[in-house]
């Protein structure tokens, strides 16, 4: 799921963070405990000569609420500043380029070039709404900042669009497309969905308040990553995915099952809602991939509700270190100014745990305000004084706003007890991901387990170890702003993606007997993977490094 608007977040926000907890810089070596292998030097396995990558934005290589290709693109808010591009920093991106055998940065700029990329490299300014760095430091603003649908003379209107694709890919033509995530997937529409369900970017007809917000937001990127697919007899993503004959297929799916149906306060029933749906739509993948010659890797999902998006609704006892570890709504509220605004908002929207709470727990949930409920709340503030308390059921929050009771849970606040409904269909996706991966005898990369164990804080987890690892006393953690994921607090940073390819990389080498080189995590983070300063750049959403990205 997209985040949708992120403004106003002021700059003492990274400030603040920072200092209260300082570090240094380290020698940018492998990740421990993973193996190496200089570039160049990999046997290339027959397996690994056609991938392919099915699944939705974490695969597609989203990021910061935007899916970007081109390079060069300026920042609207500082002409001496870029938008950093999205796709290639994706993990599926980077497990490519490990597992081609040639140069990394031959590989690399394969990648970027959008004649052979196998991505579906987007135009610039990028579909959806990039969020942009504003100032010296923070705050970030959405880089299209009138109506989205109308902006740059209507280019994301373009996607939704068949007609539309020239106007936003890099090169339509181009017949090397092996990425097919397309952002807002489910799992059933992974096998099934043949066109976008609207062909405009405007709110759908009958759809009422917020809800509009989560029901078709693939439409607008089906067309520009399915486009060279377009005639095939019967066209889903799968299909698309099984018509270049893969040696390898990644398949990661069921986030937006989850996020839909959080998004929607429960409305959205379009995902699949129980471990048996799952599993039988991932068999069928599974199945339709097998038929087409591939061996098969899938993925299971993290807790959601401990991503930074999700903000716990109360003060944290150890205060704004305790920010690093974990996302607080407190965290940025008292950096704003306007943390007392807290307390009745959490009274006013039943946010409240008296007994304690735990963020994956089915009895003893936490509630939450979304990133987007403090945006709103910072938003407000800022604009109207805090004379008046926001009322996050107002599908516009402004003063007098007439509310609709429950509208706004979903999207600016999780109550406890819909936390508990959110963590039980995250449980049951999972559990359908680890049945079809049983049943069809295909390996499991557990991304549950890495999330798990960034949550933990536990100095001795592995998972933990590596990426506090990165750069001692500084990056990388889990807390929002702290370099695991990116702007938007759903989709990874170009770090967390490593982190990720990683895993995946450690999988198929261990089930295939494949020799991928291991992703070197801290030359993603610090922009030494490769030699070309526009394709490998410090990584822009984590600390020290997100200050303006400048190629």
């Amino acid at each position: 799921m997209r985040l949708l608007n992120a403004k106003n977040i002021v700059s003492a926000v990274a400030v603040a963070l920072l200092a209260a907890c300082g570090g240094g810089s380290a020698a940018m070596n492998p990740s421990p405990g993973l193996p190496f292998y200089p570039a160049g030097k990999v046997t290339h396995d027959s397996i690994l000569s056609n991938i392919v990558g099915v699944g939705d934005s974490l695969t597609a290589g989203y990021q910061a609420d935007g899916f970007l290709g081109e390079t060069r693109i300026k920042n609207p808010y500082n002409t001496f500043t870029q938008l950093p591009p999205t796709q290639e920093n994706g993990w599926w991106a980077l497990l490519a380029e490990q597992a081609s055998g040639v140069p990394l940065d031959s590989a690399v700029a394969t990648m970027y070039d959008p004649s052979t990329s196998p991505l579906p490299l987007i135009k610039g300014p990028g579909l959806d709404n990039l969020l942009a760095f504003y100032g010296t430091f923070f705050p970030f603003e959405p880089s299209k900042t009138g109506d989205i649908c109308t902006d740059n003379g209507g280019f994301d209107q373009a996607g939704y669009r068949l007609k539309g694709v020239p106007r936003v890919r890099m090169d339509p033509n181009d017949s090397k497309i092996r990425d097919v995530g397309v952002p807002g997937l489910t799992l059933h529409e992974a096998n099934t969905l043949h066109q976008p369900q609207t062909s405009t970017c405007k709110s759908i007809p009958g759809i009422p308040g917020l809800l509009n917000q989560v029901i078709a937001e693939e439409s607008g990127t089906y067309w520009p990553v399915m486009y060279n697919f377009r005639n095939l007899p019967r066209l889903t993503p799968v299909n698309a995915a099984a018509s270049v004959h893969p040696t390898l297929a990644t398949v990661w799916l069921g986030a937006n099952d989850v996020l839909k149906y959080m998004g929607s306060g429960g409305r959205f029933v379009g995902g699949d809602r129980n471990a048996a749906q799952a599993e039988d739509d991932l068999r069928q993948t599974i199945s339709t991939l097998k038929s087409s010659g591939a061996r098969i890797v899938v993925a299971n999902l993290p807790n959601i509700l401990e991503t930074g998006y999700f903000q716990r609704a109360k003060v944290p006892s150890k205060g704004i270190s305790a920010c690093r570890y974990a996302s607080y709504a407190w965290c940025i509220l008292k950096i704003a100014g306007i943390q007392f605004t807290l307390d009745p908002l959490v009274k006013q929207f039943h946010l409240t745990t008296p007994s304690g709470c735990t963020p994956t727990s089915l009895t003893k949930p936490c509630g939450y305000i979304t990133l987007q409920g403090i945006q709103a709340d910072v938003n407000y503030s800022n604009t109207y004084g805090n004379a008046t308390l926001v009322n996050f059921d107002c599908t516009v929050p402004k003063p007098h706003c007439k509310p609709i009771p429950g509208n706004g849970l979903g999207v600016y606040y999780i109550t406890p007890e819909f936390a508990a409904k959110v963590q039980a269909l995250n449980d049951a996706i999972n559990q359908g991901i680890d049945n079809a991966a049983h049943a069809e005898s295909v390996p499991l990369v557990d991304i549950h387990a890495i999330f798990s164990g960034l949550a933990s804080a536990n100095p001795s987890n592995p998972y933990f170890k590596e990426a506090a690892s990165i750069n001692p006393g500084l990056c990388c953690t889990l807390g929002f702003l702290w370099g695991i994921s990116s702007f938007d607090g759903l989709h990874p940073s170009n770090t967390g993606y490593a982190l990720i390819a990683s895993a995946f990389i450690q999988t198929i080498n261990a089930a295939y007997g494949t020799h991928i080189p291991q992703v070197n995590v801290k030359a993603v983070y610090d922009g030494t993977r490769c030699s070309t300063k526009h394709y490998c750049f410090p990584d822009p959403y984590a600390p020290p490094n997100d200050s303006p990205y400048r190629p």
